[in-house]
């Protein structure tokens, strides 16, 4: 196929913190060159295409040119930015990568998110949903300590070591600097006390080779130094993770119970297939006080970070598969082909599925 691939890079600019986490969910130089290679590693030509403010004007100059969009582009501005690329392609009817352009819109919304888990009666942790100069009131209705965190960010961006707060006024306080920092809304959320696991789908239920689990990632916090909280924190995710002490931070696959996998696996297709997600997504989820699996959020751009000696969920749990990292992105290129297929010949069909696992 003729491939174009559409991304945000992180520039080396980005030296100072806040800059850093302006740019947390871009990918490194070296991770564009990995991917592309990979792309073309499985036969088929790949044009580089950055999601700048000239991506529009790009891709309508090929879109005779080219079959499919792998997308991975973030998007740098506004509530929706994840889905700026894919709304883009819709317009200009090119076939694109991961999920739609309403999926990303809806998903990098927490709150938002956490609403439809409850309209379908999937477990996840209370919450409240703080908005600009709003007033969040007493918060009695939170079993406290609770989680405050951007609503509409990604890669732990302004979830800080020092966002688990354990009472009503320390969490108000929280609000506002966070507020200060990023913006936008803000979500506290009851921090459930469990263990926490990351669990990669890919494909589409009732089309081609279906739905499958990839080997579960699980945090291992007994690692964590006595001055990190048991969280993915931007600390924790960007700097303890990816140094010599926190080589054990991740183990995949994770050893979970057969009863326990099932049922965590089980809420994770019903997300998946809730939120309408397509091709691949991360879906993280962590155990409550009495060891029932809650759902914290659905990633549907799940990072691919190239190199294996830093952690990177899926490509991690794509490795315990059985595959490298070429592998890793010819099997969502063929999700989505499988998909488009689908699509184009009988229209997208919508079953709940029966869940295939890969094991580890």
């Amino acid at each position: 196929m003729r491939i174009a691939f559409t991304y945000n890079v992180r520039h080396a600019s980005a030296g100072l913190e806040a800059e850093s986490q302006a740019q947390a969910e871009f990918d490194e130089p070296e991770t564009i060159a990995a991917i592309h290679a990979a792309i073309e590693a499985n036969g088929h030509s790949c044009l580089d295409v950055e999601a700048d403010d000239q991506a529009y004007d790009r891709l309508r100059a090929v879109r005779g040119d080219i079959d499919l969009v792998f997308n991975i582009a973030e998007g740098s501005e506004g509530t929706a930015r994840e889905a700026h690329i894919p709304a883009m392609l819709e317009i200009l009817g090119i076939p694109v990568t991961h999920s739609s352009a309403l999926t990303h819109a809806v998903c990098l919304d927490k709150a938002l998110t956490k609403k439809i888990f409850g309209y379908h009666r999937l477990a996840n942790a209370g919450f409240v949903v703080v908005r600009p100069g709003e007033d969040p009131g007493p918060l009695d209705d939170l079993r406290f300590p609770v989680l405050v965190k951007p609503n509409g960010e990604g890669s732990s961006k302004g979830l800080l070591d020092g966002n688990l707060v354990e009472d009503p006024a320390a969490a108000r306080d929280k609000i506002r600097e966070v507020q200060a920092a990023v913006g936008g809304k803000v979500l506290v959320e009851e921090f459930l006390p469990g263990r926490e696991l990351t669990v990669t789908l890919m494909g589409n239920p009732g089309i081609g080779t279906g739905l499958r689990a990839l080997p579960m990632v699980e945090q291992n916090y007994d690692v964590f130094p006595e001055y990190l909280q048991p969280f993915a924190s931007y600390e924790a995710k960007w700097f303890f993770e990816d140094s010599p002490q926190g080589k054990d931070a991740c183990v995949c696959p994770a050893v979970v119970e057969p009863e326990l996998r099932a049922e965590v696996e089980r809420l994770c297709v019903d997300a998946y297939v809730a939120l309408e997600c397509r091709d691949v997504a991360r879906i993280d989820v962590r155990l409550d006080a009495d060891g029932r699996p809650n759902l914290l959020e659905i990633n549907t751009l799940p990072g691919m970070y190239h190199d294996p000696a830093t952690f990177s969920y899926f490509p991690m749990a794509a490795r315990a598969a059985g595959w490298d990292y070429t592998e890793m992105i010819g099997r969502i290129i063929e999700v989505a082909d499988e998909r488009l297929r689908a699509e184009t010949t009988q229209g997208a069909p919508v079953v709940v599925p029966d869940l295939g696992s890969v094991a580890g």
